[in-house]
């Protein structure tokens, strides 16, 4: 495309708004999306696509094509206290297929693929590093975007009936709408490491908890397993100083089989680091412009929801947006649907990791004790896993557990129904 005539620009092509931008232009939208870095997710990285993302990537014609080398199904997970026994097992072969299953996925290569999609459609211009340099308004609407190369070019502006903010949870866009927002930075983060897998792991996921230490492991693509270390983010320093070597041995005293595959890491290059934090955007829409994903409100992993949320805003703003060009109303007003339709689920899984962050990162013992005797409970209630495992795999807006439910777990309450499996 040309360098005007846009109805939609995008800023940042992540996983919110490569597949904003894909949507829309499947559907005949004349969109631009802007991204600061030329190689969008070059370093390879692993996460998890839950179910509410696999049906996302197959209404875009995407999902069949992503091959052994680039996903790795799983279905169950296995949360096992440190240097004790198995708490709960999860199995997603509960939930109704075809979306029984989770699949671990080299993310940079399913990204690459949304990107190719998106470049190939003729409604569409995707331009790499671009830097956000501020928003044009208008009477009282917004109406398109500064921009500027990383090369030292001068700004450009390109104008268009809707911008939307898909620029992560530091997101320029949001501070240039002037929409607040409250920011908040967990106590703990994530070392993360990408190993051989240990034949001992096969094909199900291990989640170690224990006294302010969790260890998670992911059967990854091409026999590769994902290790993921709770440490303090304030401390990853002090943390690295006392050596690579004490890394590894932690890491093995919590699952001996690691030991083989831990010979792999010689540097500290070779392990990432994932902070944790949450953004709660006050509004998410104003006149002409919106925000999606993280630049609206960022989650901790624990839910596994991140990125899937971020899928699901842009198909219901796309919705929206169509709405919008029929009527050519771009509105706060008519913008809004898309809120009220996404704050619900959004809202109520927000809430649930704040609540495992606070159970499953505890070093207390009354903590630990509440914890280990609710995953407990849960293992004996098909009920309650059924419940629980539909939040993370996004298919529910309502709070899994109600406080009877919490009661039920911890073996204070009977419960009746133990063995039923409710309706979505």
């Amino acid at each position: 495309m040309g360098s005007g005539g846009y109805e939609v620009i995008v800023v940042g092509a992540g996983g919110g708004g490569a597949i904003l931008g894909l949507t829309l232009a499947q559907r005949g939208v004349r969109v631009c999306v802007i991204e600061r870095e030329r190689t969008h997710l070059a370093r390879p990285r692993v996460e998890t696509i839950q179910p509410n993302g696999q049906q996302i990537l197959h209404r875009l014609g995407l999902l069949d094509t992503l091959g052994a080398k680039t996903v790795q199904p799983v279905q169950r997970f296995h949360f096992i206290r440190i240097g004790g026994r198995p708490l709960c097992s999860v199995d997603y072969g509960m939930l109704p297929p075809p979306w029984n299953r989770a699949l671990v996925a080299q993310s940079n290569k399913v990204h690459e693929l949304i990107l190719a999609r998106l470049s190939a459609q003729p409604t569409a211009e995707l331009r790499c590093g671009v830097e956000f340099q501020g928003l044009i308004q208008r009477n009282g609407s917004i109406t398109g975007v500064t921009v500027r190369g990383q090369d030292g070019e001068s700004c450009t502006q390109i104008e268009a009936q809707l911008v939307v903010g898909a620029d992560g949870a530091g997101s320029l866009v949001r501070q240039a709408l002037g929409l607040p927002a409250a920011l908040h930075r967990y106590r703990h983060g994530y070392l993360i490491a990408l190993l051989p897998r240990p034949s001992t792991i096969e094909e199900e996921a291990r989640y170690y908890v224990g006294r302010g230490e969790i260890l998670g492991l992911f059967p990854a693509p091409q026999q590769r397993v994902l290790s993921l270390y709770m440490v303090e983010a304030a401390a990853v320093t002090d943390f690295k100083a006392r050596g690579l070597g004490f890394f590894k041995q932690r890491l093995t005293a919590i699952d001996p089989a690691l030991r083989v595959p831990l010979e792999q890491l010689t540097t500290w290059e070779q392990v990432g680091f994932l902070p944790c934090a949450r953004v709660r955007a006050r509004r998410w829409v104003v006149n002409g412009a919106a925000l999606i994903g993280d630049a609206a409100h960022a989650m901790n992993p624990h839910v596994s929801q991140g990125r899937m949320q971020a899928m699901t805003d842009a198909m219901v703003l796309a919705e929206v947006i169509m709405q919008c060009r029929n009527t050519g109303n771009w509105s706060a007003q008519a913008l809004l649907e898309y809120e009220t339709a996404r704050r619900p689920q959004v809202t109520m899984l927000q809430g649930l990791a704040d609540e495992q962050t606070i159970f499953w990162n505890a070093s207390d013992p009354v903590r630990c004790y509440l914890r280990d005797r609710v995953f407990r409970g849960m293992d004996r209630n098909a009920r309650l896993r059924y419940q629980a495992l539909t939040a993370t795999a996004g298919l529910r807006t309502s709070p899994p557990l109600t406080w009877v439910d919490k009661l039920i777990a911890v073996g204070l309450l009977p419960d009746p129904h133990a063995n039923e499996i409710p309706p979505l």
